[in-house]
């Protein structure tokens, strides 16, 4: 610890009454704690500027925006057209988007990591993680062990690395449409608003349901997210 100096002071007042100074060895070495301290926050800071962001402004206050992946492309309400993230309308990964002032249509693969975590991960009264769906099997590493106890299939391990085919899940495809006829900032609700479909020939029966117009197509597609 750094020692601390009472120097002789007048009129009779003892050590008691002063104050403390600190050496000037201590001063140095207080200043490059502080130094210390500003770098580590300066490098924080700069790790958290240098992630590569995208943000595409679509209409109204709609952007289409991503973070660190193109995989995490979604679609967000945000006041601020050229600020990444807001109110997750449509969620990653949106790889196809077209608009005009009435309506928002979008394609998106979903993200099946959590999904499919929550399948392998169900322990139950056994101690061990029970796989309701024996197909999941192929998702777990080959260090696993994997068993069968009563009919039921059973693994043990907890250590998962997620494969790339699951976010995004190509196998799959959502269609989305967006009413964005009376959008206002304050009232416009996208539950209410949002309209979401399984297959292709849903989304277009749903499409002649809204009036979303024949000539409104997909402007916007991400080759490398299809």
């Amino acid at each position: 610890p750094c020692p601390l100096v009472a120097p002789d002071f007048p009129n009779g007042k003892s050590s008691s009454q002063a104050h403390c100074f600190y050496t000037p060895r201590c001063q140095t070495l207080k200043m490059t704690r502080i130094s210390i301290i500003f770098l580590l926050l300066f490098s924080l800071n700069s790790c958290i500027i240098d992630e590569q962001t995208e943000v595409k402004h679509l209409t109204k206050n709609f952007n289409l925006s991503w973070w660190a992946e193109p995989r995490y492309q979604s679609i967000y309400e945000n006041s601020d057209h050229n600020e990444y993230g807001g109110s997750t309308i449509i969620p990653e990964t949106v790889f196809a988007v077209g608009f005009n002032d009435d309506f928002i249509i979008a394609k998106q693969h979903p993200n099946k990591e959590e999904e499919i975590s929550n399948r392998l991960f169900n322990r139950d009264s056994t101690g061990y993680y029970r796989l309701s769906n024996p197909a999941d099997t192929i998702y777990l590493s080959q260090e696993d062990s994997i068993f069968i106890r009563n009919g039921n299939y059973y693994h043990i391990s907890n250590g998962w690395s997620p494969p790339d085919s699951l976010f995004p899940y190509r196998k799959e495809t959502k269609f989305y449409i967006i009413d964005i006829r009376n959008y206002d900032l304050k009232n416009w609700n996208s539950r209410e608003n949002k309209y979401e479909y399984d297959s292709e020939s849903e989304f277009y029966t749903g499409r002649q349901k809204l009036g979303v117009p024949q000539d409104l197509t997909f402007k916007i597609i991400e080759e490398k997210l299809k």
